[in-house]
């Protein structure tokens, strides 16, 4: 397997293991009664403090020229990336099922093999059963947990549709990032993403009334860490992984999230049944093999998988 291909095997990994902790934290904090929008709104600011920080003292704000060059592009990708899929999932959150919509966002794979057709790196067959097999797993593994699918209330179809738009934000987001990032620095698009996306949030709260010092210190301190891990290193992680390696190649990556939650879940306090877990575990390898494995253009095989 070339370098370059184990890199951006790991790069994915990485991103997903970062995100697998996002959800558990989201729903700790939201269970302290901190508003969701505002939760959304440091998510993306901290990390957006700190990527801009660190290019003004490394001397490399020009890099942020980027965004003069690209404008629309990187206003579309933000639309996508930095507003639309936080907003819409914290909608989702307020309005549906938790474990439901967490479920819900791994759509996002489906819809970047499908949204792939429009561009010059499609997915073909074998990539497309090894994205519907692993999101089988993934609702295996969701069916293991305490709560599962199946909740006292009816879940409600606005808030599926909701999670389902965020995915879809998520999809279009990847497919218009990886251009961009296959020429530019990875640091300045990420920081340019969050810092947009936390200015539209922030004025989302203001039209809504909720402000966004209704969170306290501790809270805040969790949040800003969260930001920075779960959301800017994993962008940062995803983006670079994507500068290497095709979207329809990749986003079969994001069904380890899953795998890797079952360590938080547990953590969490949530029962997770080992057998559907195991079952779920599986069909989620096998996806990311008939995906990845045996292709002499990524040269990806089932023991670096395993590996990463």
């Amino acid at each position: 397997m070339r370098t370059s291909g184990k890199t951006a095997l790991l790069l994915g990994a990485l991103a997903a293991l970062l995100w697998s902790r996002h959800f558990y934290v989201l729903e700790g904090l939201r269970g302290d009664d901190v508003p969701v929008l505002v939760l959304q709104f440091h998510l993306l600011f901290w990390p957006a403090a700190v990527f801009l920080l660190l290019l003004f003292i490394s001397g490399r704000t020009s890099a942020l020229s980027v965004f003069n060059r690209r404008e629309t592009r990187f206003l579309a990708l933000a639309a996508a990336g930095g507003y639309g899929f936080w907003v819409l999932r914290a909608l989702a959150l307020e309005s549906g099922d938790a474990p439901q919509v967490h479920l819900l966002f791994y759509t996002a794979p489906l819809l970047m093999g499908l949204l792939s057709v429009f561009t010059g790196e499609r997915a073909d067959r074998k990539v497309a059963f090894g994205l519907l097999l692993g999101f089988i797993g993934c609702i295996v593994l969701v069916e293991g947990q305490g709560s599962g699918m199946e909740t006292a209330a009816p879940v409600r179809w606005s808030a599926r549709f909701l999670a389902v738009g965020a995915s879809a934000c998520w999809a279009v987001f990847s497919l218009m990032a990886r251009p961009i990032v296959r020429e530019e620095k990875v640091l300045p698009v990420v920081a340019l993403v969050t810092g947009v996306g936390a200015i539209c949030l922030f004025v989302t709260c203001l039209s809504t009334g909720e402000s966004i010092f209704r969170i306290s210190p501790p809270q805040m301190l969790t949040a800003a860490l969260a930001g920075l891990f779960t959301v800017g290193l994993m962008m940062a992680a995803w983006l670079k992984c994507l500068g290497m390696m095709p979207v329809s190649l990749a986003s079969p990556l994001w069904y380890l999230g899953l795998l890797f939650g079952l360590i938080w879940a547990h953590r969490s306090g949530v029962s997770v049944s080992g057998w559907l877990a195991l079952a779920g575990a599986v069909l989620i390898l096998l996806g990311l093999h008939s995906a990845l494995g045996g292709r002499q253009r990524s040269a990806v095989t089932m023991s670096d998988i395993i590996r990463a």
